[in-house]
């Protein structure tokens, strides 16, 4: 926030208005310390360039730039209007203007369309704070125009009722209803990082719920998997564990949610997580054989408690690398060369350390190893 006041007093010298805007002010107002603060001013991109020794143009075909203060970037943006909304998403036409009024009454929701001074004095046309203190998400103006100009504003709608335990208003959850089928026209990408955002929420069970009863999962990819019992689900502050929730209590695999387009790791972590909760006790072997992000996964549907981290670091070796006997040692014992079976062995004597039947300790595996070669060759 001090990063904020600085550039609003630099833009008041200069005789422009300059205001904290957005989701900063509903958590300051809630008593939570804001991230991502955001101006909004009434000069323009130009002007707000000029009295910065550093600037990035993240937006400035729609008034926004990023002035970096002391390394810590602050987005600054012209008050604006927006108008004509073809791809339900970005607006046609962008014009500024000199009214801060203006500039809140093209925003989401009320408790978003709020302002706040240098002097944390709030500026609420459109009251957003009475709605902040009774629980409320609605739209400004009216909902269908808010929704027709971003589809995705359902979704935030939604994700918004999670995240601060909120309802959503009548007139707004109706006209979610009206435009559901809009979501389609939303990237993937941007409906997957909401629904990211629902899985990590504190009350990811009223987003469901309300995901459901306006009927906005049915456009969403195999949709009807939402429609189950969260009441089960410990929120986490990984998303993929609502994720490894949603396939685990329908019975289905990765499959199911690929359209959701997960990185590589992730999906990886969502199918080993899926495999070790099929595994009917953990042992040593298992602690070792997944990674802690995919066993901390896989513990989200079953209200299991083991400490995953320090079960892991109690085990004998962390990895491969520390056995005290490697490939070239086991070819020497045997006088063979690499091949298949030095995987094979190698595995053996790893496994037979991580599980505590034998020391790693090199003369040790070498008995061990020699004997048991013998007995199966």
């Amino acid at each position: 926030m001090k990063q904020a006041k600085q550039i609003i007093a630099r833009l008041k010298e200069a005789g422009f208005e300059a205001y904290m805007v957005g989701g900063a002010v509903r958590d300051y107002l809630r008593g939570s310390v804001p991230h991502d603060i955001d101006v909004a001013t009434s000069a323009s991109p130009e002007q707000v360039k000029a009295l910065f020794e550093r600037s990035i143009d993240t937006g400035i075909e729609h008034g926004t730039v990023m002035i970096l203060i002391e390394g810590q970037g602050t987005e600054v943006t012209t008050f604006r209007t927006e108008s004509g909304y073809s791809d339900n998403r970005r607006p046609d036409k962008v014009e500024f203007v000199n009214s801060l009024q203006e500039d809140l009454k093209r925003r989401d929701f009320t408790i978003n369309s709020m302002a706040m001074t240098e002097q944390m004095e709030i500026i609420d046309p459109f009251g957003g704070k009475e709605d902040l203190s009774a629980g409320i998400i609605r739209a400004v103006g009216v909902p269908q125009e808010r929704f027709a100009e971003d589809a995705l504003r359902m979704l935030r709608a939604i994700r918004f009722s999670g995240q601060l335990n909120f309802h959503i208003e009548p007139a707004t959850k109706q006209a979610i209803i009206e435009h559901a089928e809009k979501i389609q026209s939303v990237a993937m990408e941007r409906i997957k990082a909401e629904l990211d955002k629902v899985m990590v929420s504190a009350a990811p069970d009223i987003s469901m719920r309300y995901l459901n009863e306006t009927c906005l999962n049915r456009f969403l990819p195999s949709g009807g998997l939402f429609e189950l019992d969260w009441s089960g689900y410990t929120t986490s502050k990984d998303p993929l564990s609502g994720w490894f929730y949603l396939l685990h209590q329908n019975g289905e695999t990765f499959g199911a949610i690929r359209e959701y387009r997960f990185s590589n790791q992730d999906k990886k972590d969502l199918q080993r997580a899926l495999e070790a909760s099929r595994l009917p006790f953990w042992d040593d072997w298992v602690y070792y054989s997944f990674t802690e992000r995919q066993l901390m996964i896989a513990q989200a549907a079953s209200h299991k408690t083991q400490a995953v981290k320090e079960r892991q670091q109690a085990l004998p070796i962390q990895s491969k690398s520390e056995l005290a006997a490697n490939g070239r040692d086991l070819m020497e014992w045997t006088g063979k060369k690499a091949g298949a079976w030095l995987k094979e062995w190698t595995l053996h004597i790893e496994k037979a350390v991580v599980e505590r039947r034998l020391a790693n300790d090199k003369e040790r595996i070498k008995d061990w190893f020699i004997d048991e070669y013998h007995r199966h060759t």
